[in-house]
């Protein structure tokens, strides 16, 4: 989704809501998604049809005959009295305005993803159009005996479809007309994957496809097109398809000409430096956070948007240079397999798999595997493979889709070379669900015969095929577990309890749930205290299970180094884990937080690199490597880093100081360099971010005139403690006392923390706001009990 775009417009007229009609439906508001009955039922109805009028009000009696059509008049009336009601208690008095007789949603107050995404194609921008809509309007929303409610519904839905598929077909044809044929392919490919079974766009891609140079793909196209219309339909093939697949088997290809360089006016890929992007607006992140889905699959889709900015690269970065010659691609990014099945709640199993399919793939010997947070970041985006590859340095990208239907599945897959844009490999599978496991083995094995690697024998599938049943709630919390918002992380332990009572012996969940309890208890969702017994007892049955699962051994280092402080059994635990699965990103950062915290900070930034290696798009790990070069000092690559985390998440919860400590960012540079001007103005824009008010903004600056960094400490602690309610963590309260210059305070705190057992306080000793207190007998005395190991 174009944020940025969306927020310079939002801003304009103070919009603070924001009613998500496409895919889902949810109402977003400052501090996320807006929870309770107003967007339920036929309230959810009302708000859809004032957001659909375009700002026209409408009349009460014709909200009525929509949406209470089997009530009497009197009653009708008052249903939709108390339906407004509900609403304005909910999102404000003035969410909604009457006007006599009339209704009408307050433009001032609310807007809707569907307004915004006509005023762009209205605009001419199709591609940022394109980027809003996330599904059909109101998708899987129904509303029983209100005929005339569906019947408009069905009549929005197709309109607005039809939009979308136009907005993509312009796109595409604007790519065509410039000749740049890979970024008009993917552009195509979205529009068949909206319409599968149209002939004539099954031949625009296939003709894309040809000037693209791929030849096979176009083929390939062809013959998963007269599949779908046989099994669907029965039918036979378009004539067009099969006269132009013919011809493409007969003909000797053409002389590929040599495409343009992309030009940003137009669709296709960002352009390749860093330095072109602009700095975004304080306000700008905020609206971001503000939109963000409403629905617990909202991680992907809020990554996916950042993954616009994502592609951007640092100055002076390093880059991977894709290796061009087949046979010779020693790295590879899986993206998602697009869902091809009628039922869009497949997406899970889909991803599923090209989850499955990353890991064994990491177990080829000396193949370098993009981890899943960065490829699946590039969802849907409209990047030629060569901005692909670029992006997550890579040679190659796996790419493919699954249509699941009942027991039966086909799946296709496709290895693409970046440097040329040619197949590497490609092949198809119709088989049953039940060997889902088999067919994962198979793509990693004809993807190490492409590329003349071998496929280590342990990687094979030795594990028991988990129950089907057990296996799709698996599916379904990896689906949620990359989100740190507590609902998300709830629901995915709830699945991985689900498929865990399905089958006791599926050591996958088992490691699966131990990996959400972790940040459920850094981020303080859950007590230390009741979470750190059901992690341990969920990592020593998964090891118990499986003792090779590498995931395992991860959540067994995790919980040695943050619950426990036991630094040996924590060390070897990860790396034990990195061993078996040296492509695991997660095992790297945390062998990472190891290092730093014994007090080995240039170690810990070689393995935090190794991670950003592999998952170049994943904020967290561009944030905490910025301050592993703090800790030594290298202020210049620490504020390249956090810029660049910046751009790719502005509102982490490392970046707003949710955790043990205070916002990890520009202003944590700018202020180490004592640079307070700029780090007070950095830290300001993180306030808004969390919400401040006016009044804690003013203090905020009033506090740094009047006293320098210890007046704006203390207003800052004022806010937080505030924001906190009656749990503040106690570890980041005595880094601010620290700041203030409160000694007294900030070992009270300490010791709370301390006895707490607060996971944050494994860095203490790279906590520059400590700097002073290292020799104090009370910090000593924290520091030993702790028994760190010698540097």
């Amino acid at each position: 989704m174009p944020f940025s775009r969306c927020s310079r417009v939002l801003l304009a007229g103070l919009i603070v809501l924001q009613l998500k009609l496409f895919g889902t439906a949810s109402i977003v508001g400052p501090a996320g998604p807006v929870p309770g009955r107003a967007g339920q039922g036929r309230r959810l109805a009302l708000l859809a049809l004032l957001a659909q009028s375009r700002r026209n009000p409408l009349s009460r009696d014709k909200l009525i005959a929509w949406i209470w059509p089997e009530s009497s008049t009197d009653r009708a009336r008052a249903q939709l009295s108390d339906a407004v009601y509900l609403i304005r208690s909910a999102l404000g008095e003035d969410v909604i305005r009457s006007n006599g007789d009339e209704l009408a949603l307050n433009p001032a107050v609310i807007t809707s993803d569907t307004e915004m995404f006509e005023q762009l194609l209205e605009a001419g921008d199709f591609e940022a159009a394109a980027g809003l809509y996330s599904g059909p309007l109101l998708d899987g929303f129904h509303l029983s005996a209100a005929v005339e409610f569906e019947r408009w519904l069905d009549a929005e839905r197709t309109r607005l479809a039809q939009r979308y598929a136009a907005g993509l077909e312009s796109l595409a044809d604007s790519c065509e007309g410039r000749s740049e044929w890979t970024a008009a392919v993917a552009w195509w490919r979205r529009v068949a994957a909206h319409d599968p079974y149209s002939g004539r766009v099954a031949v625009r891609l296939m003709r894309a496809l040809e000037a693209a140079g791929d030849r096979a793909g176009a083929l390939q196209h062809a013959r998963i097109h007269t599949t779908l219309l046989q099994e669907e339909f029965d039918a036979a093939p378009d004539p067009e398809v099969t006269a132009f697949a013919e011809r493409l088997r007969v003909e000797p290809p053409a002389r590929t000409v040599p495409q343009p360089a992309p030009r940003r006016s137009g669709p296709g890929p960002p352009p390749e430096s860093y330095e072109s992007v602009p700095d975004p607006s304080p306000a700008v992140p905020s609206i971001r956070r503000t939109f963000a889905a409403g629905r617990v699959y909202a991680a992907l889709a809020i990554i996916a948007v950042l993954a616009i900015i994502g592609t951007y690269r640092i100055r002076g970065e390093p880059r991977t240079p894709p290796v061009s010659s087949v046979g010779t691609a020693r790295s590879v990014a899986v993206l998602p397999f697009v869902n091809m099945s009628a039922d869009a709640e497949n997406t899970y199993f889909s991803d599923g798999l090209s989850e499955q399919i990353i890991t064994v793939l990491s177990r080829i010997d000396g193949l370098h595997v993009a981890a899943r947070t960065s490829s699946f970041a590039l969802r849907d985006r409209s990047y030629t493979v060569r901005a692909i590859g670029d992006t997550l340095g890579v040679a190659a990208v796996l790419e493919g889709s699954v249509r699941k239907d009942g027991p039966r599945l086909r799946i296709t897959a496709q290895l693409i070379d970046v440097a040329t844009g040619y197949h590497i490999w490609a092949d198809e599978y119709n088989r049953e669900l039940q060997d889902i496991f088999v067919v994962q083995d198979e793509i990693a094995h004809a993807i190490a015969g492409a590329l003349e690697l071998r496929l280590a024998r342990s990687s094979a599938t030795t594990r028991r095929m988990p129950d089907l049943e057990a296996y799709d709630l698996y599916l379904r919390g990896l689906y949620l577990r990359n989100s740190l918002s507590a609902d998300a992380l709830n629901q995915a332990a709830e699945y991985f309890d689900r498929a865990i009572e399905r089958q006791p012996d599926f050591a996958l969940a088992w490691a699966a749930k131990a990996s959400v309890i972790a940040p459920l208890m850094y981020f303080g969702h859950v007590p230390v205290a009741q979470g750190v017994p059901e992690l341990r007892g969920f990592v020593t049955r998964a090891l118990a299970l499986d003792p090779k699962l590498g995931e395992a051994h991860a959540a067994f280092g995790m919980l040695k180094l943050f619950f426990e402080w036991d630094w040996s059994e924590a060390e070897r635990g990860l790396r034990h884990a990195i061993e078996l699965n040296p492509n695991d990103p997660h095992a790297w950062h945390h062998l990472a937080n190891f290092l730093r915290a014994i007090g080995q900070c240039e170690a810990a930034i070689r393995a935090r690199e190794r991670s950003v290696a592999l998952d170049p798009l994943n904020a967290r790990t561009r944030y905490t490597l910025g301050t592993d070069y703090d800790c030594v000092g290298d202020h210049t690559n620490a504020m390249a880093q956090f810029r660049r985390a910046v751009q790719l998440d502005p509102v982490n919860p490392l970046a707003l100081g949710l955790g043990p400590t205070v916002p990890a960012g520009p202003s944590r540079s700018h202020f180490l360099q004592g640079r307070y001007d700029e780090a007070v103005e950095e830290f300001i824009k993180v306030a808004v971010l969390r919400n401040a008010s006016a009044a804690e903004i003013r203090r905020l600056r009033t506090g740094y005139a009047e006293d320098g960094p210890p007046g704006f400490w203390r207003a800052w602690l004022e806010m937080d403690l505030r924001q906190s309610g009656s749990n503040p963590n106690p570890l980041r309260v005595a880094t601010i006392h620290a700041l203030v210059g409160d000694t007294a305070r900030t070992f009270d705190w300490l010791d709370r923390a301390f006895t707490e057992r607060n996971p944050g306080i494994i860095f203490l000793r790279s906590e520059p706001a400590f700097e002073s207190l290292r020799t104090h007998p009370r910090f000593m005395r924290i520091v030993n009990e702790l028994k760190f190991p010698a540097p």
